[in-house]
């Protein structure tokens, strides 16, 4: 709307925040948190789940293919003796019943076929083909290769070959290292599930502690606008009004939404007044650190995450998680073992 910049974003650090939020206690604050302990009970349950997760299906060879099967081909169509777009795949499962997504007679020369072996048959194209319609109606020759047939789905046993294809990576070459591996990785997972659980619990007592003088209209608009904006855009692809949207798919009000925006602001407020309050700044020596952790765990180069996500936004981000490490360590966190 005219007079509202929807891409404004208010210059926390060097604004008075004094005059909009008035910070209440947020040090020493309590938290009760309910967490599993790691021991060898849990290791193995958690051991075999991972197991399950890698289940495959076995990969039968030694009969043809039949009805209701699921089979794993390439395949390669042609139209006059050139391949066409769109015709060619590997490696992909194809079910061998009625109505299984491809085009009628496509599967048709799949059944009957040895693992192994390539044939080659001619399918005929729907007069109404909308997907290619330099295709329709036409005569087309599908070269199959079957691979195999798919079976029951077998957990793997957890032995020393499992862990060296798996856990290669995290330096584990046997049965024996995996295990201290991974139990020091589930008490990691535990540890911080602990500590976004409590700051969670924390950080709602630090906002309500926290008192409203007022809020800066120009922010709560451009919050209110980018949100309203994009529930419109869902409303229009939905032929509903924003109102008829909001009540029939979402659940709020206009009055809600203008309230999620000052609830929004105001949480952007406090944490910049901790942050100021506190001296939270992020080091150079942090960012190069925690940027490293993203290339690991994108795998990607810290050129590639800057392009990516921006640097402004990275720095947000680590900023953010040095803020929880902080708000945790001034809280009395109890955890409750089950």
């Amino acid at each position: 709307p005219e007079g509202v910049d929807i891409d404004y974003i208010m210059d926390y650090l060097n604004e008075d925040l004094t005059a909009y939020v008035k910070l209440g206690e947020y040090k020493g604050l309590s938290a009760s948190v309910d967490t599993t302990e790691v021991d060898d009970e849990y290791l193995e349950e958690q051991i075999t789940k991972l197991l399950e997760e890698n289940a495959a299906p076995e990969k039968i060879t030694d009969r043809k293919t039949a009805d209701g099967d699921t089979i794993n081909v390439d395949y390669v169509g042609t139209l006059d003796g050139v391949a066409f777009d769109g015709g060619s795949a590997n490696n992909v499962n194809i079910n061998l019943v009625e109505n299984n997504g491809y085009i009628p007679g496509f599967a048709d020369g799949m059944y009957d076929v040895m693992p192994g072996e390539t044939v080659s048959y001619d399918v005929t194209f729907p007069e109404q083909y909308s997907l290619n319609p330099n295709l329709a109606g036409k005569k087309t020759v599908f070269t199959v290769t079957v691979h195999y047939i798919e079976g029951d789905e077998i957990v793997p046993e957890l032995d020393d070959d499992f862990v060296k294809t798996n856990f290669a990576s995290a330096g584990c070459t046997n049965v024996k290292e995996f295990k201290e591996y991974y139990k020091d990785h589930l008490e990691k997972q535990r540890a911080e599930k602990v500590k976004k659980d409590a700051f969670s619990l924390v950080w709602k007592q630090i906002m309500e502690n926290a008192e409203v003088i007022s809020l800066p209209e120009k922010s709560v608009e451009a919050a209110y606008w980018m949100n309203r904006a994009n529930y419109e855009v869902y409303a229009a692809q939905y032929s509903k009004s924003y109102e008829e949207f909001l009540a029939q798919y979402v659940g709020i009000t206009d009055a809600e939404v203008k309230s999620l925006a000052e609830d929004y602001i105001k949480e952007d407020i406090v944490i910049y007044s901790v942050v100021k309050a506190e001296g939270i700044e992020l080091t150079d020596e942090e960012f190069s650190e925690g940027i490293k952790k993203y290339e690991e765990q994108f795998g990607m180069t810290a050129e590639e995450l800057i392009e990516e996500f921006s640097k402004e936004r990275i720095e947000s981000t680590l900023q953010w998680n040095k803020l929880v490490d902080c708000v945790y360590s001034w809280s009395n966190v109890t955890e409750n073992i089950k």
